[in-house]
């Protein structure tokens, strides 16, 4: 096992777990959080082992590849015939070596376990218990800003003008966005009916218990509801960007936050088929950029981005936290917000409430890896906290399996965050907006270039190193 340090997409977490029966005014997170010492690195990447899968690039029919396989001692676990990809397992190191020989055979890869979420045990945590929230009912849509947390915790919404976006009535409606994470949690009251339970599927199941009623993508870490939460809420105790919107749950990572490529490609395969407007992958692993096998499950991974892309689906991913320039870092890349056709996305946050549109001092940037910028959540150079409310605030889920987090199985909770995950979803957002506002109908390359041409040009006078196209924001994406 390749033993490095946080993954790309690092969320730090901080839990807030809220009951409904206080005063909605003491709804204010700690002044301190988790410790973030060593978070931002510019000399280690993203962990992995083998997994006991095989990718592989054939040519040819489905039969053919399927005989080879066979015949190599192996077993076809799925065929993508859409872009001549296969999943291989019960193959030996020889059977893998003769089925590369096969003359319907490009390539076979033996696959790879990687995190691509922090594990709940490589973060730190703060709980604050019960600080109070009153009774509270949906907001309209028209006015997501209603929502109990709205002013004091959810910076990040004003940054981006998603406030004036609202009242022009464009939230999202028809548009789709599939969430490629640890599944979401869809039984929280701030999330129930915005997502798709019929389409929504698990590549990776959910751990919990069947007894416990909870669907097989929902999400047994954290991660993929707070990101999700970002897009649509039911405004009860915070708005989000398009609550019109509808979510698709594909979950690909475990409950640790891990995954494999073969189950990423199908699960960009699967939203692309269903011509889903927008795919959001909060997940970032940033691998060395000469290694081999990587190379080639890259390489696959952005092939089946830009079959997406053909298919009018914009993907959005997080640039990753390491705090590195992309641009002249030639060692290293961050996959898969540099996979393909896909549109990496780069952290801006406050310290202290102040200077909301400055580069979070974590994220990666360049023009090479990011296209725009979104609000990702902030603290200090020396890693410390200067009050939580400079993160982004989500539901927590009621599914995760971990105990230091049961207060979310039984209470209505939240959580903080921050890293390039959480500016993800923000552009994921966005692109929502826009595509609604064009009755759902744009190519992926008409989505990119309006998100990118509506942002605001922050730092030097147009397409600059630290915030590429620029922040983006909301009210322009409906409105220029």
């Amino acid at each position: 096992m390749n033993l490095l340090r946080l993954p790309a997409g690092t969320l730090v977490l901080a839990v807030l777990a809220a009951s409904c029966t206080h005063d909605a005014r003491r709804l204010i997170g700690p002044d301190r959080g988790p410790s973030f010492s060593g978070v931002a690195s510019n000399s280690q990447g993203s962990g992995w082992t083998d997994a006991d899968d095989y990718v592989i690039e054939y040519a040819g029919s489905g039969a053919q590849v399927a005989a080879a396989v066979a015949a190599a001692g192996g077993h076809v676990v799925r065929i993508h015939p859409e872009v001549n990809v296969a999943t291989v397992d019960g193959l030996s190191a020889a059977g893998a070596a003769q089925l590369a020989r096969a003359p319907t055979v490009r390539s076979v890869t033996r696959d790879v376990l990687m995190q691509f979420v922090p594990s709940v045990e490589s973060a730190h945590f703060q709980l604050a218990v019960d600080p109070g929230v009153a009774a509270v009912s949906p907001a309209t849509t028209l006015d997501p800003s209603r929502a109990v947390g709205f002013q004091q915790l959810q910076w990040n919404m004003r940054a981006i003008h998603a406030n004036q976006a609202w009242p022009t009535g464009i939230q999202g409606q028809g548009a789709r966005v599939a969430i490629l994470d640890t599944g979401i949690d869809d039984t929280h009251p701030e999330l129930t009916g915005c997502v798709d339970r019929t389409l929504s599927t698990a590549i990776v199941r959910n751990q919990n218990a069947a007894a416990d009623g909870f669907p097989p993508w929902g999400d047994d870490n954290l991660h993929g509801t707070l990101v999700a939460s970002q897009i649509c809420t039911n405004a009860l105790v915070l708005a989000s960007i398009a609550p019109q919107a509808k979510l698709i749950a594909v979950k690909v990572l475990s409950k640790t936050g891990s995954g494999t490529f073969g189950g990423i490609i199908r699960g960009v395969l699967y939203a692309a088929n269903l011509r889903v407007n927008v795919i959001n992958m909060s997940l970032a692993a940033y691998v060395p950029r000469n290694e081999d096998r990587l190379g080639r499950l890259n390489a696959l991974l952005a092939k089946v981005d830009n079959y997406a892309a053909s298919k009018g689906v914009l993907v959005v991913a997080a640039v990753g936290n390491e705090g590195v320039n992309l641009d002249s870092d030639r060692n290293m890349i961050v996959i898969p917000a540099q996979s393909g056709s896909t549109m990496g996305i780069s952290a801006t946050g406050p310290i202290g409430q102040a200077n909301f549109d400055q580069l979070a001092v974590y994220s990666n940037f360049g023009r090479s890896g990011a296209a725009v910028a979104a609000p990702g959540g902030n603290f200090l150079p020396d890693g410390n906290v200067a009050t939580v409310r400079d993160f982004v605030a989500g539901p927590c889920s009621r599914q995760t399996l971990d105990p230091r987090f049961a207060d979310c199985r039984s209470e209505l909770s939240y959580v903080f965050a921050v890293g390039t995950s959480a500016a993800a979803p923000h552009a994921a957002g966005v692109a929502a907006l826009i595509s609604s506002r064009f009755g759902n109908g744009l190519t992926a390359g008409q989505l990119r270039t309006r998100l990118e041409q509506s942002a605001d040009d922050l730092g030097k006078p147009g397409v600059d190193l630290f915030y590429s196209h620029g922040r983006i924001n909301a009210f322009r994406a409906v409105t220029q």
